[in-house]
């Protein structure tokens, strides 16, 4: 394994990379378009785009969409994990989760996502928590909302 390298941008500054990795892993599976991998607000200049590069190569990535007010604290939504199949399962995803942690710790933010069913046990390994049942994304399948909170509470 290369050394790992995690850069991060905002808006559509750096945005290919993102939607190459999106489209790889987790739209053409499924037989969706190229077209699908631009999210609603990625382009806001406070949605920051993590991308973990192995050498030259675009690895894995998330998104963090702008902060918005919950009940005094700012609650930022995850989205659009992914890493590349061949390197799933080398501590790319969890480095990822930890360095957002990082961020959120930071910040004072609670962390949360719609998981895909397939990848709750990846998420609760790294601190998420199931909050609720199980509902559909239609044309995706079964989700669960987890959330991050950190360890200690204000």
């Amino acid at each position: 394994m290369h050394h790992l390298q995690i850069r991060h941008s905002r808006g559509s500054e750096d945005i290919l990379p993102v939607r190459q990795l999106r489209y790889l892993v987790l739209r053409k599976p499924l037989g969706m378009p190229y077209e699908e991998t631009l999210f609603a607000g990625d382009e806001h200049p406070l949605t920051s785009h993590v991308v973990a590069y192995s050498g030259d190569q675009a690895v894995g990535c998330l998104t963090l969409m702008p902060p918005e007010d919950s009940s005094g604290y700012k609650s930022v939504q995850l989205r659009g994990m992914a890493v590349l199949s061949e390197y799933q399962g080398k501590g790319i995803g969890s480095e990822l989760l930890r360095f957002v942690a990082q961020v959120a710790r930071s910040q004072g933010w609670m962390l949360w996502c719609k998981a895909r069913q397939t990848a709750v046990a990846f998420y609760a390994a790294n601190g998420w928590q199931v909050v609720g049942d199980a509902f559909e994304i239609p044309g995706i399948g079964p989700h669960y909302r987890m959330e991050w909170k950190n360890e200690i509470d204000v």
